[in-house]
């Protein structure tokens, strides 16, 4: 009769005071955040930093529309999302905003037509 396997969850780094729940991936995108450009610094399944030319308010609401390009095929993402930081930084400020719970489902699903013909 084969060994019954045990898994052991290994904590593979200290995050001491990082907060964030989701892995953040760099990269520089263009987005519209309320009908003004910027480009992201960074971005998980629950917010995303990005650098933008004027201040946002803590706490507020603003539309994000994320440019990607998928399967040669460039798509906007549309988000809600709430800026949680805002600090000056080179080219304006540097801003950091939490998405709405719905906005961050949107992450989780590609978009409908963006596989080519092969499947793939």
């Amino acid at each position: 009769m084969p060994k019954k396997l045990h898994t052991i969850p290994v904590q593979l780094a200290a995050r001491g005071a990082e907060r964030r729940a989701a892995e953040r991936v760099q990269a520089e995108m263009p987005i519209s955040i309320a009908g003004r450009e910027g480009i992201t610094s960074d971005l998980s399944a629950n917010g995303l930093s990005f650098i933008a030319e004027q201040p946002y308010e803590i706490g507020a609401c603003v539309e994000v529309v994320i440019e990607y390009l998928l399967d040669g095929h460039q798509y906007p993402l549309h988000c809600q999302a709430e800026v949680v930081r805002v600090r000056p930084a080179p080219g304006g400020y540097a801003v950091g905003a939490r998405l709405t719970p719905q906005s961050q489902a949107l992450l989780e699903v590609p978009p409908e037509g963006a596989r080519d013909s092969s499947g793939l």
